[in-house]
């Protein structure tokens, strides 16, 4: 039996959905955050990969789950945060 690895919450931390495949999760999401009445960040965890995506409705950022942690973003170009190159975070 497959797993549903990617797994959606709402703003709120609210389990809303999960899918068997990032596609569907991440564009499902996008989806979800441009609904009128949605708790924005939406995210959407691979728990397997120790990754989270946030998503807002035109643009989301990746964390890799490392002590180091990695950012990368999607979406209208400029829709992107200022500076929006690669980031290094120092986690202790």
């Amino acid at each position: 039996m497959a797993t549903r690895r990617f797994q959606v919450y709402d703003g709120d931390g609210e389990l809303v959905a999960t899918f068997l495949e990032w596609e569907a999760a991440h564009s499902w999401a996008h989806r979800r955050a441009g609904e009128a009445g949605t708790r924005n960040p939406v995210q959407v965890e691979d728990r397997v990969e120790r990754r989270t995506w946030t998503i807002d409705a035109d643009q989301c950022r990746l964390t890799v789950w490392r002590r180091r942690v990695e950012y990368g973003y999607c979406g209208r170009p400029e829709a992107r945060p200022v500076g929006a190159g690669r980031k290094h975070v120092y986690v202790s």
